[in-house]
């Protein structure tokens, strides 16, 4: 009887290793769908693994998340409303460059030249509901008045690697027309513009300084990034440091 088990045990395990995984969806064919989505306003014809910013897809769990990123910068819960519903959220943060802070310990920067990207990832119902990353994170120094000079670094490594299927932060807005086609609305006096049904949403003045993709509409809303808290160098006034807390 054990024997039989177990192979049909193996037995299936090879048949999982000789299938093929399913592919997934192509940039380009993805590009295509939500351009045609936003002229007919049916965000429902858009496969769901369009939805996603490098190894992040809309969908995946709380327990996939920290699995994939390990622990957030910071996180909240909070409820919010849309059309007359309320819906519970856990939002996480996560800073970029990820080696952010190891970093400025053994290479202070000038304030001038420190930057950071927040990625913000909404939960609800245990499902990641919106991705948004955005380079306007609100950073605040302490006082400091240099006494020393010091010797700053900058770092050059890309702040956040992925993109929505070609999109990145610092694209031209005229970019993000040319990816995904008229804007259903736009704020430009709040740098806010938007599709709709198709849930996604950009900030740009210029160029783009957030992105947001989410399940619907009730997730597309702007929200308060995290706010960064700087620790200095009391004699150069140089960053060493930083901690997070969530926006208000």
């Amino acid at each position: 009887m054990m024997k039989r088990i177990w192979s049909g045990l193996v037995a299936a395990g090879f048949l999982a290793w000789a299938m093929p995984a399913a592919a997934e969806t192509q940039s380009r064919t993805c590009l295509a769908v939500i351009k045609a989505a936003n002229v007919r306003h049916r965000a429902e014809a858009v496969p769901d693994d369009c939805w996603r910013m490098g190894p992040l897809r809309l969908g995946m769990t709380l327990a996939q998340v920290r699995t994939l990123l390990g622990a957030p910068g910071s996180s909240q819960t909070l409820i919010i409303s849309y059309r007359r519903r309320k819906y519970p959220i856990t939002r996480l943060f996560y800073i970029y460059p990820r080696n952010l802070r190891n970093w400025l310990k053994l290479a202070p920067a000038r304030q001038a030249d420190f930057h950071l990207v927040a990625l913000r990832l909404d939960f609800t119902k245990d499902g990641l509901a919106a991705i948004s990353v955005d380079d306007n994170a609100r950073v605040t120094p302490p006082p400091c008045r240099p006494s020393a000079p010091g010797h700053g670094f900058v770092h050059k490594a890309e702040a956040f690697p992925y993109g929505f299927h070609g999109l990145t932060l610092g694209a031209p807005l005229s970019e993000v027309v040319t990816h995904f086609g008229r804007f259903a609305s736009s704020d430009p006096s709040r740098n806010l513009y938007n599709y709709w049904p198709v849930p996604l949403a950009v900030s740009a003045k210029d160029k783009v300084t957030s992105i947001r993709i989410a399940t619907g509409m009730a997730f597309t809303a702007a929200a308060a990034g995290p706010d960064i808290r700087l620790q200095l160098d009391p004699r150069s006034c140089f960053v060493t440091g930083y901690t997070v807390a969530a926006g208000h």
